[in-house]
């Protein structure tokens, strides 16, 4: 066999990591990410990705040396023992990382988050189609009033294309704000989305809200949690940082950060859901720049 090929593996996945072996299928990939359900209790999702790309809590990131070829769909692998062996190929684990969880939003004054909120409303287009706008504005009703949640949150699962269609990346965004708030609704809304996700999107989504929902998530999102909270000056980069993610799960995320802010705070509710055609329109020249400026300082 040949030479493994270490990686860095996420600590939220350890236990599928270091039990006993057990079969995992490929059930999705990208030219930079392989996505295997693991044949376990928890039907545990692990990501084998390169070192460029997007960081989600489950991943594997190959460190230094690239196969030729990532695994396709249908593979079969065996995972367990601290490794990953899949088509001839074995991936060991060398070191351990920890996805980020954001905390300590909730300590933030009003006016901060109100500052960041006008900015991010009036500069980052709302992703969504009128019908998930107003599926939006009925869950943060809902949960203002204590309404059930589930006929609005049905209505934002699977909306939109690709393997986290964009409703899904609005609901992991607001679990991870609500979460970093410290709201006592994140768990309500929490169990609503496990409950219909199975049935109502794609395999890896459902993966990674479970990972939302315990406040998980990418770098990225956690960099705008925290420019948020300490730095607002810092937004133009965080936002570009996180709006590069994905065909459109960057903006997605975004947009759910500001819902679980309108959720948790009703004066920044009117400012989140009313941001209108005009604002839309003019937001992107807004990204192309912050965009263009995150590239450039990356370079």
């Amino acid at each position: 066999m040949a030479r493994p090929y270490p990686v860095a593996a996420s600590a939220a996945v350890e236990l599928a990591l270091v039990g006993p072996p057990r079969q995992a299928a490929v059930v999705a990939a990208t030219s930079q990410a392989a996505y295997l359900i693991v044949d376990d209790e928890r039907q545990t999702m692990i990501s084998l990705v390169t070192p460029t790309a997007v960081r989600v809590p489950c991943a594997l990131v190959l460190d230094g040396k690239v196969p030729a070829h990532l695994p396709a769909p249908g593979m079969i692998a065996t995972v367990g023992n601290g490794m990953v062996v899949l088509d001839g190929a074995v991936f060991r684990v060398a070191r351990w990382w920890r996805p980020p969880r954001p905390r300590g939003l909730g300590a933030v004054a009003p006016a901060t988050l109100a500052n960041a909120v006008r900015w991010l409303t009036g500069s980052v287009a709302d992703p969504l189609d009128p019908a998930g706008r107003a599926a939006v504005a009925d869950l943060v009703q809902a949960l203002a009033v204590g309404e059930p949640v589930e006929p609005a949150v049905s209505r934002l699962l699977g909306r939109g294309p690709g393997l986290t269609p964009t409703g899904d990346d609005v609901l992991a965004g607001a679990l991870v704000g609500l979460s970093a708030l410290g709201s006592p609704v994140a768990a309500t809304l929490g169990a609503a989305v496990m409950a219909a996700a199975p049935d109502a999107t794609t395999t890896v989504s459902v993966a990674l809200l479970r990972h939302a929902v315990r406040g998980e998530c990418i770098p990225q999102l956690a960099d705008l949690l925290d420019a948020i909270a300490r730095d607002v000056s810092g937004l133009p980069r965080a936002a570009g940082g996180l709006l590069a993610v994905g065909h459109c799960s960057g903006a997605g995320l975004l947009h759910g950060v500001l819902v679980a802010l309108a959720i948790a705070h009703d004066r920044l509710a009117v400012g989140v859901l009313s941001a209108g055609a005009a604002t839309r329109a003019a937001a992107a020249a807004a990204l192309s720049a912050v965009t263009a400026a995150t590239a450039a300082a990356a370079a």
